[in-house]
């Protein structure tokens, strides 16, 4: 009896007992799937063997590579949370279908044409007859503008594109863009023009711009994690959130926005400045500025930049000469940018003037009303706000808000709640600035955020603003939950542990590994949503 228990105990203990039984595992959900989809959906497009072995070879390498990354990367936590970003994100690449990430088609267009080696922003530009096919083919909405059903569904749309492109069809209409902005479309390009030069169409260049937007967010995960020495566990998991790998897998500028915006949290919540951090945040921040003004908000985070020494050509900066440092650096990359981007849109652009989607927005009106009248703004504000929650229950609403899954709205708020907790030890060491400062930060975004929707999106007359979306308040979110770490790190039980406790198992390391198996679920839910439940 001893010998067999002594045989449970090693076998218990075995990391590679566990990693077999987690295998077997993942061929059980491989299965379980297959069958839900054929009894919910009447899945009938692939044989039931066919389709099984199909979504079990998927789950084996999805599988493999965790394993790999496990075994072999085992202490560099930024490199491997960079790795499992970019894997979750290929699901959401794939899982959405082309053109319906929120205003991608204006995106990739931009895109596409830069890739081109076309850097003027041309009105009248004329693109390519297969591009005009995608961008008809694949409307924005799908969801709402082609109804599902058996003659519109997504399949079809593949299909129907593969023979207009048989077919040499030029009837499709020029397609057209109002966006001109060059550098936050430059990584998609890159991808894009790797495809132009081998001649691939329209469709495969979309793909090859998704991709390289992928691995430029994964790249920018990397750099701010590696910098972070603050709530890792937070930031991890909104990396990895559902919504944010589903920009980040498309051809927007969010793919962008996003990776830099956890690159300047990132060294925000470092262990001090260098000059390499320091041009990082100054870049970071300038693209960012340039690309929308409520990310202004963010500078709040740079005080919390412990000022160690910064050695700046042989010069040792302390004090306030380190302060005065930084703020040179940061208003350098900006203006430089800002001017660049602005310099390059009046020399190179034929566009007349901005229109909006609602008749008469005029954001000088909009703006003179909220001056006159702040009392009932701040009312409409705070509605708006009450209205949708803070958008916190609305990270499962993907394509351009046509495709929800409600799985991911209920979870995601859990799973940042979840964040907060394993980092309440370091909420417990953080000081008082840092909260007052986080909590700043968390008020300018939402507010500039909203008020730069009303402005563009809302009549005046209305008692609430449109057009807020989960994907802008991600920021907001990071300090929101650091906080909310922060709260639960005051606790008594907490508050008894030292400043030097330290835990075997660093909470971001399985913080990681639950926001991985979520956000590869929710790409599963997508892509049943757009390809199997039709």
């Amino acid at each position: 009896m001893a010998t067999e228990k002594g045989r449970f105990d090693r076998l218990r203990k075995s990391q590679a007992f566990w990693w077999v039984l987690g295998y077997f595992v993942v061929l059980c959900c491989g299965v379980g799937l297959i069958y839900y989809w054929r009894v919910a959906y009447d899945f009938s497009a692939l044989g039931a063997w066919t389709a099984t072995a199909l979504v079990c070879g998927g789950f084996s390498v999805l599988y493999l590579l965790v394993f790999l990354n496990a075994h072999f990367i085992k202490q560099n936590y930024a490199l491997k949370c960079a790795i499992l970003v970019f894997v979750a994100g290929l699901g959401f690449v794939f899982a959405n279908p082309p053109l319906q990430a929120p205003d991608e088609n204006m995106h990739f267009l931009r895109a596409y044409s830069l890739a081109g080696g076309n850097f003027a922003f041309n009105q009248q530009e004329e693109f390519p007859a297969d591009v005009d096919l995608l961008v008809r083919d694949f409307p924005g909405n799908y969801n709402w503008e082609m109804p599902l059903s058996d003659d519109h569904s997504i399949a079809d749309a593949f299909e129907r594109y593969r023979a207009d492109l048989a077919a040499n069809d030029t009837t499709a209409p020029n397609a057209e863009t109002w966006i001109q902005q060059a550098l936050p479309h430059l990584p998609a390009a890159a991808g894009m023009a790797v495809g132009r030069i081998f001649g691939a169409s329209a469709l495969v260049c979309m793909y090859l711009g998704r991709l390289t937007n992928l691995l430029f967010y994964a790249l920018c995960c990397y750099g701010g994690m590696r910098c972070c020495k603050q709530f890792r566990s937070v930031l991890t998991a909104l990396m990895l959130v559902p919504i944010a790998l589903f920009m980040a897998g498309s051809t927007s500028s969010d793919a962008v926005l996003l990776g830099l915006t956890w690159l300047f949290i990132g060294i925000c919540l470092s262990d001090g400045v260098t000059t390499r951090r320091a041009v990082a945040l100054a870049l970071s921040f300038g693209v960012l500025f340039t690309a929308k003004y409520n990310f202004l908000a963010l500078l709040p985070l740079v005080f919390l930049i412990p000022k160690t020494e910064w050695t700046v050509r042989g010069k040792k900066l302390t004090g306030k000469r380190w302060g005065w440092a930084l703020a040179a650096a940061l208003l350098l990359g900006t203006l430089l940018i800002y001017g660049a981007q602005t310099l390059h849109t009046a020399l190179l652009s034929n566009y007349q003037g901005l229109t909006y989607q609602l008749g008469g927005i005029r954001p000088g009106d909009q703006m003179k009303f909220i001056l006159f009248n702040p009392v009932r703004y701040l009312a409409v504000f705070v509605y708006s706000v009450y209205l949708n929650k803070g958008e916190l229950f609305s990270g499962g609403v993907f394509g351009w808000r046509d495709a929800i899954v409600p799985f991911v709205s209920y979870f995601t708020p859990l799973l940042l709640m979840l964040s907060a907790g394993f980092d309440a030890l370091c909420g417990a060491r953080a000081k008082a600035k840092t909260g007052w400062l986080l909590g700043l930060t968390g008020v300018l975004f939402y507010g500039f955020t909203y008020t730069g929707m009303y402005l563009t999106s809302t009549p005046y007359t209305m008692v609430q603003i449109l057009g807020v979306q989960t994907r802008y308040l991600l920021a907001a979110f990071f300090v929101g939950f650091a906080l909310m770490a922060m709260l639960c790190g005051k606790t008594m039980e907490l508050q008894k542990m030292t400043r030097e406790t330290t835990q075997k198992t660093p909470p971001e390391w399985r913080m990681l590994h639950i926001s991985f198996v979520f956000a590869v679920i929710s790409a599963l839910l997508l892509f049943q949503t757009y390809y199997i439940g039709a």
